[in-house]
């Protein structure tokens, strides 16, 4: 069961010291997989309920680049950063953590 945050929106994970996240699509279903620095190939897969296409949204994360080959969008951060992901209805938000805050 998902954790609810303080408007409203369903916690569906929250990752330490993401390098960069990658956005995909097949048929009826996305995810978001979530990778490392240093170590391209250890990832940790957020996969979002299938027979829903969802608007994923990136906020308050500094990035440098954005790759994007059909059907997938990889976004690189300028920095590790700290990610928490929340669903609201047929929106997904990926935003970044401020040091402040605690990760659940």
């Amino acid at each position: 069961m998902a954790d609810e945050t303080k408007d409203g929106e369903d916690l569906i994970a929250a990752v330490k010291s993401a390098a960069g996240i990658i956005l995909a699509v097949t048929e009826n279903r996305n995810w978001i997989e979530v990778f490392f620095e240093g170590d391209l190939m250890h990832t940790r897969t957020v996969n979002l309920p299938a027979g829903t296409l969802f608007n994923i949204y990136v906020e308050e994360i500094p990035h440098k680049t954005t790759v994007y080959e059909h059907p997938r969008t990889m976004i690189f951060f300028d920095r590790p950063c700290d990610l928490k992901i929340a669903r609201d209805g047929d929106k997904v938000i990926v935003m970044g953590v401020s040091p402040r805050e605690n990760l659940a």
